[in-house]
């Protein structure tokens, strides 16, 4: 089956606004066997999207568009679709009526922007919104199937989970896919494909194998597509199996594929815990610890201690120390994921001090520059990295992520 995905709205080609709705309708549509070929964006035009409607409905089976259903002027999705359907616009009822009980719940009284979103093509049916005002539309026209979703992610979440993921499944006999993910640190890419070369000769060819390289880590994916679920899994276990021997002591999960996952299950297996002490990451080794499931049963709390005086103040770096060394220093990381630790009274203590740019930090160190410290009860170390060439935000989180690694190397004995 074909299926395509059609983002309309002019904030995503103009770079204000990132698409996320196409990823994550992208791996929804994944899990229940359906692969989407391609991906496009267009204006808010309307001769726009009636030219991509007509381009696309030949060769699609399924086509899902995001964005432009909402009351305003420069929303004009729905007329567009009505335009390519040669029909025309007719009130669909129990909209108007749940909009109306929904309106009158909260004192308020639909007006007529409101009323026209409970206009629908003849030819579709409404897509149930509970968070939003605009329905979704379904049609089904010429062997396509066109669904029109809000531009609004948690609007569009909704309606993909209640409306658009049920119906696909009905509509079709699907097949199950599976993926299953593997977490390898401190292995160059060419040198890990030389190693399971002979693994990946003979993998079945319903199994599909990828490599996915980050910094440091490199990100293993098996796939597998089949009716039975369970005998899909069973056949993905069997080959993990053999390829754990081969990656040896660089492979970090067989389950799990995010560096704050995996990190936070290594915590809870062994039952200790973390606490943060950030300055150029500003908060964001927290926010991923947080982003975990159960991260509560091991992280205790994060003081994001931008300024020098909160690192000398709150976390007892000493002033003599900052002076001798500078604050972007092995020795100001090590004492502020210490004093971290000890303030919050956690077994495991982690910081950041470096310089995110765009400027040069106030000692004169160079953009990019970037200490991370880590400290048990025992011991403490640091590791320096350098990337003059990250922007501001991509350096922040290409940072947070390499902290949280440091963390499960000196978990596991190696660093």
């Amino acid at each position: 089956m074909k299926v395509k995905l059609l983002t309309i709205g002019d904030e995503i080609l103009i770079g204000q606004t990132v698409d996320t709705n196409s990823a994550y309708i992208a791996q929804k549509l994944n899990g229940i066997g359906l692969e989407v070929e391609e991906i496009l964006s267009i204006a808010d035009r309307s001769e726009t999207i009636i030219q991509a409607l007509q381009n696309s409905i030949s060769e699609t089976d399924v086509l899902i568009t995001t964005g432009g259903l909402g009351p305003t002027n420069d929303d004009v999705t729905k007329l567009a679709l009505c335009e390519f359907l040669d029909t025309e616009l007719i009130l669909d009822e129990f909209v108007l009526k749940e909009l109306e009980e929904r309106f009158a719940k909260q004192g308020r009284e639909l007006n007529k922007l409101n009323r026209n979103q409970t206009l629908l093509p003849k030819k579709s049916i409404a897509l149930r919104n509970i968070l939003g005002t605009a329905p979704g539309i379904w049609t089904e026209f010429q062997n396509t199937i066109i669904i029109n979703l809000p531009g609004v992610p948690f609007e569009m979440k909704n309606l993909m989970k209640t409306e658009v993921l049920p119906r696909l499944q009905q509509k079709f006999n699907l097949p199950f896919v599976v993926h299953r993910f593997l977490s390898v640190s401190d292995y160059p890419e060419s040198e890990l494909a030389i190693a399971l070369e002979d693994w990946e000769k003979n993998l079945p060819q319903h199994l599909h194998f990828a490599y996915l390289p980050e910094r440091n880590k490199i990100k293993l994916r098996i796939t597998g597509i089949g009716k039975v679920k369970s005998e899909m899994e069973k056949e993905i276990d069997a080959e993990v199996e053999k390829l754990v021997p081969l990656i040896g002591d660089r492979l970090d999960s067989t389950t799990r594929d995010t560096i704050e996952i995996i990190l936070g299950e290594k915590l809870k297996d062994l039952n200790l815990s973390i606490a943060t002490a950030e300055s150029c990451t500003g908060g964001n080794i927290s926010f991923l610890l947080t982003s975990a499931p159960g991260s509560s049963e091991y992280f205790k709390g994060g003081i994001v201690s931008y300024a020098t005086e909160v690192k000398e103040r709150v976390l007892g770096v000493s002033n003599e120390l900052i002076q001798k060394h500078t604050v972007v220093s092995s020795e100001v990381a090590e004492a502020m994921a210490k004093g971290v630790r000890e303030h919050l009274q956690t077994d495991i203590g982690v910081s950041t001090t470096g310089v995110a740019g765009p400027a040069k930090g106030e000692d004169g160190k160079e953009v990019g520059t970037i200490w991370i410290g880590i400290a048990d009860k025992n011991s403490v170390t640091s590791v320096r990295y350098f990337f003059p060439y990250l922007e501001r935000e991509d350096f922040i989180a290409q940072v947070s992520r390499l902290a949280l690694q440091n963390v499960f190397k000196f978990l596991n004995g190696k660093i």
